[in-house]
């Protein structure tokens, strides 16, 4: 029975984090026309992992986003429309500004290499 407790309990502490990087591959959306226009930008640091310009997306391993109660991790983004991530590649350093879209997902809003 213990161990049984033992195993809802951890399940229930991973939960959010496997959601929320499992919930930001989106393949083809543009979330760049959902975003709303007055939100304000939640910022973060991180590197980037890889670039898919043809979905546009970002991999990132970002530091902690304590606005959001992030831990520490590596999520793929979307990119809001207008963007210019073409000469952005793996191992850049980043400063990056993230707002959340009327379906709850983040979107990269603004991003800059350091």
């Amino acid at each position: 029975m213990k161990i049984l407790s033992l195993a809802v309990a951890l399940t229930f502490a991973v939960l959010p984090v496997a959601f929320a990087q499992s919930s930001h591959s989106m393949g083809g959306h543009d979330m760049g026309t959902h975003m709303a226009e007055a939100q304000p930008g939640v910022p973060g640091t991180g590197t980037v992992d890889a670039v898919n310009a043809a979905l546009r997306q970002v991999k990132l391993t970002h530091a902690p986003i304590k606005a959001l109660g992030w831990p520490a991790m590596t999520m793929d983004f979307a990119v809001a429309a207008g963007l210019d991530i073409s000469k952005l590649k793996a191992g850049d350093k980043v400063d990056f500004e993230l707002v959340r879209g009327a379906d709850n997902l983040y979107t990269i809003k603004s991003l800059t290499k350091k």
